[in-house]
């Protein structure tokens, strides 16, 4: 019989992510007997969630040994899977400057945490610690699965890759933005309840109206998607139980019949490409060139909303809330065993560990992969590309797709070049290359405008960039 896993968890400190990763794994009754090491750098947070973990393991007689660490090195030697998800920095205090540093300048972004300059920030300030913990695993647990839940997942996925020899899966949610949209559209043939002004906006506020639209069309749709993380496109929709092709009825609902103001920028990019988006407004807009200029204000045009960081800042509290309730006794842990109903999305991880380690089939929609053996023919051979898949005990192995059409294939191939360059320059510290990467963003059009936003950046983001002191030692 297969001996249960070691799993790491690094980020487990934060309540945003750690709550949602410990209540599913901790109720996997495969994963029962698991070794679970919990690791952060803030003591005090990862104390309370190790002490919600210890809970959950009593009250659902799971039976796993229970760890945790400030060091990762502590915990990581035989490690089979490492969980990591991370952010250097205060989450919304660093996104925020992410999106203020380029409005200095006159670049004016539409969301700044995937695409743009912002997105160029966000992967210098955490690329150190994703690879510093890919280093680390090289050294003590080299056979071990690193799984990336950190944005941007594109970047970060890709650099483990690049410089390293670590198995690297990147797992992101935002395909159920896809099934939201349709579920939406398509809301009367299965009496989907759809809120008065129903939108899927990326915020945190709008989670209690976008999640059980979501999670019913889960129940009744089944979507094909295939591209990169947070812009992959439609290549087949169904009827879950009759399996009845619903492209058809999708296009002309949504051109003809529903309201013009949903998701107004996906609904242009349908109509003008021939296929879905599947993320919505609030990230589809990150890779485009024309979602951030000052004289047609698509932000306006098509209502494209920032990032609510006092929001995130709310559903941080609430968590935390919830975490010391937990804590304290005053809150049944059964209540935990829905976590939509606390404003939760489900990760998928219990499921992917399980099959890689007991052999066990299971099918994936959305992963974050290499497109080795040309998984979407017309991408980069070397490109992290988002596809559906399935999980077994030989690994995980991507479902072959056609070439995008050409017009689509270079939008993505724009933002996988991109992307390479930049993790080169923000992996190396080389200042020269990254005017370079900056000057390849749809969002910069001017040279001096990109030099005055690296300098901000490096300056005000100095303490998180080691890469950039070239007086201290930081190895790629």
């Amino acid at each position: 019989m297969q001996t249960p896993p070691k799993i790491v968890i690094i980020g487990a400190g934060s309540a945003i992510f750690g709550l949602g990763a410990l209540v599913r794994i901790i109720q996997s009754k495969r994963l029962r007997g698991a070794e679970l090491a919990l690791v952060d750098i803030d003591e005090p947070n990862l104390r309370t969630m190790t002490t919600v973990a210890e809970k959950m393991n009593a009250a659902w007689g799971a039976e796993m040994t229970i760890t945790c660490s400030t060091d990762r090195r502590e915990v990581l030697p035989k490690a089979d899977f490492v969980v990591v998800s991370v952010q250097v920095g205060q989450r919304e205090t660093v996104w925020e400057q992410d999106w203020r540093i380029p409005l200095r300048h006159g670049v004016r972004q539409p969301y700044a945490e995937n695409g743009g300059p912002g997105s160029f920030m966000n992967a210098g300030r955490n690329l150190p610690v994703i690879l510093g913990i890919a280093r680390d695993m090289e050294d003590l647990c080299p056979h071990a699965w690193y799984i990336n839940v950190t944005n941007p997942l594109i970047r970060l996925t890709y650099a483990v890759h690049r410089y390293t020899n670590i198995k690297a899966l990147g797992l992101c949610h935002q395909l159920l933005w896809g099934y939201a949209m349709a579920g939406a559209v398509l809301a009367d043939r299965w009496g989907i309840t759809v809120p008065p002004d129903f939108n899927v906006h990326t915020d945190a506020d709008n989670m209690p109206h976008f999640i059980p639209v979501a999670m019913a069309a889960l129940e009744h749709i089944d979507i094909k998607a295939a591209g990169i993380n947070h812009f992959s496109w439609v290549y087949d929709i169904r009827d879950k139980a009759t399996g009845e092709d619903l492209y058809p009825e999708l296009r002309d609902r949504w051109f003809n019949h529903f309201r013009k103001d949903f998701e107004p920028l996906t609904r242009e990019l349908f109509q003008i490409f021939g296929m879905m988006p599947t993320a919505g407004d609030s990230h589809v807009c990150e890779y485009l060139a024309y979602t951030h200029d000052p004289i047609t204000k698509p932000w306006e045009k098509y209502d494209l909303r920032l990032q609510s960081w006092e929001g995130n800042r709310r559903r941080r509290a609430r968590r935390w809330e919830i975490a010391h309730a937990i804590v304290d006794g005053s809150m049944d842990l059964e209540t935990l065993r829905d976590l939509p109903r606390h404003q939760i999305l489900e990760e998928p991880i219990p499921e992917i560990i399980e099959s890689l380690t007991f052999n066990i089939r299971y099918y994936n929609h959305q992963l974050n992969i290499p497109n080795r053996g040309g998984l979407i023919p017309n991408l980069p051979h070397d490109a992290i590309v988002e596809v559906p898949g399935m999980v077994s005990g030989i690994g995980i192995q991507g479902l072959g797709f056609p070439p995008l059409p050409e017009p689509i294939a270079e939008l993505c191939r724009r933002e996988l070049s991109r992307s390479q360059i930049a993790v080169e320059a923000l992996a190396t510290g080389d200042r020269d290359l990254c005017l370079q990467a900056l000057l390849l963003d749809p969002m910069i059009t001017d040279i001096d405008t990109a030099r005055a936003i690296l300098d901000d950046f490096l300056t005000e983001f100095a303490p998180y960039l080691p890469q950039f002191a070239h007086d201290k030692e930081f190895v790629i």
